[in-house]
């Protein structure tokens, strides 16, 4: 009679973890739909915020990062040209009594880039310097026209360019 009521206690406890490891995993697949839903909706309300962020070579570890990954020599900006750029992106910045931002000034330094790389080295190099973030810096000081153009310049740029 004991070994069938521990029969059946195991029945029932593996019947009990069995469903809960089923609403687990519902849950939980029902969480990631909720979150692409939000990030579709994220994209679609500000996709050149959105951009900003996804966009890696913004990244002040990019450069870094890939450097692992590549066994071949990549072309490194000097640093120091690194922060005359990041010195000239900065220079656009004005207040409004000033005539507000360059725009142009900023599009300029992003145009004299030649890869991703150095898209990286300049966002770095803006980092020591000012102690900013050079991705929440052009969110606060650019439009979503603007932001797409910046992106739209970087995009299309190589991952690198090797030696």
């Amino acid at each position: 009679m004991a070994m069938k009521m521990m029969k059946i206690s195991g029945g029932v406890v593996s019947v009990l973890m069995l469903s809960s490891l089923y609403v687990h995993l519902r849950r939980k697949r029902h969480d990631q739909l909720a979150t692409e839903i939000l990030q579709a909706l994220h994209r679609a309300i500000a996709p050149a915020t959105t951009g900003l962020m996804s966009e890696r070579a913004l990244g002040i570890h990019y450069a870094d990062d890939l450097l692992k990954q590549v066994n071949k020599k990549v072309l490194m900006l000097n640093k120091k040209v690194a922060i005359q750029f990041a010195e000239q992106i900065k220079s656009a910045w004005g207040a409004w009594y000033q005539g507000g931002d360059d725009e142009a000034k900023v599009y300029a330094v992003f145009r004299n880039l030649k890869d991703k790389v150095q898209v990286s080295q300049v966002a770095s190099a803006y980092q020591e310097t000012y102690g900013e973030n050079l991705i929440e810096t052009l969110q606060d000081r650019l439009g979503n026209t603007e932001i797409k153009t910046v992106l739209d310049i970087i995009k299309p740029l190589p991952d690198y360019r090797s030696v």
